[in-house]
């Protein structure tokens, strides 16, 4: 009994910390890491460099495009770039240099 107790315990605290790990989002981030890291996995960064300013709702049909694409780009990650890119900060910008 106390060997059951004692794994059910283990259990919970590795979800608790898989959890905890996997709750770190995108918005805990900057923008131009993200921008640099995620859209560099796919393709240069020169395209999104293009279309810095576009609004959200384009950046929205962007992703989901890509996403048919088979890209793999999180909801958080997709809220984070689609409201920075739309309005990029200076450090954003010199990713783009």
């Amino acid at each position: 009994m106390t060997k059951i107790i004692s794994l059910l315990i283990l259990v919970l605290f590795l979800l608790f910390i898989v959890n905890t790990l996997s709750s770190i989002s995108a918005e805990d981030k900057n923008c131009a890491s993200v921008f640099a890291g995620t859209c560099a996995e796919c393709h240069e960064l020169d395209r999104g460099c293009e279309l810095l300013g576009q609004s959200q709702k384009e950046w929205k049909e962007l992703f989901e495009y890509m996403e048919e694409m088979g890209a793999d780009i999180s909801k958080d990650e997709q809220t984070l770039l689609s409201n920075c890119l739309n309005k990029p900060d200076d450090e954003t910008k010199a990713e783009c240099k």
